[in-house]
């Protein structure tokens, strides 16, 4: 899927989060398929820390994309028809996100994906590896079909939203105990829909 995306000229996204041992997985990529990967991570608190973790991840090949910073490299890298990381599992703020269902919660939830998808038109791919019964791990890829949604508009980015979430909670139904439960998926929720 990506080599297609790839020989069409297009960017992808990999749109993964906090299941079996994602670093793990965003680490090996580049030295099993010889691409790096641009992901897009949440600064910590400690700088220090931070710059520690960021190193690590960056000595498999990848590039790390502070949030805050991201948007204008993310569209510096789509232009370039890289691979984009982002983790779609975490609270989001709610003055910057969007609200949709997800195990059955009205939850916020980051729509940058969705918002920049439906403006550059990348391929989207669930990302995420599963952890077999000899401790290895699978990396899956799964596609996800939006030419369906042609105009970019809140409604839609929504829909997008929408979409991706449902994907992701097929992803941790099929493999629950390997999702990172223990961090506050559900911070902002609404007891109902908007109107």
């Amino acid at each position: 899927m990506v080599d297609k995306a790839v020989s069409e000229g297009r960017s992808t996204f990999f749109l993964s989060g906090h299941i079996a041992n994602w670093e793990l997985t965003a680490f090996s990529y580049p030295k099993l398929y010889g691409r790096s990967l641009k992901i897009i991570a949440k600064e910590q608190a400690s700088k220090k820390l931070n710059r520690k973790i960021n190193e690590y991840r960056e000595l498999g090949g990848n590039e790390i994309i502070q949030t805050g910073f991201s948007l204008r490299a993310v569209y510096e890298k789509i232009k370039m028809n890289e691979i984009i990381c982002f983790l779609v599992d975490q609270s989001a703020n709610p003055d910057y996100s969007v609200y949709v269902k997800f195990f059955g919660k009205i939850t916020a939830t980051f729509s940058g994906p969705a918002r920049i998808a439906l403006k550059k038109r990348p391929v989207l791919l669930t990302a995420y590896s599963v952890r077999q019964k000899d401790y290895s791990y699978s990396i899956k890829f799964d596609k996800i079909e939006y030419d369906d949604i042609t105009d970019y508009s809140e409604e839609n980015i929504k829909l997008l939203t929408q979409r991706i979430q449902n994907k992701f909670e097929e992803i941790i139904t099929a493999n629950p105990g390997m999702w990172l439960w223990l961090h506050r998926r559900f911070k902002h929720i609404k007891e109902s829909e908007d109107k």
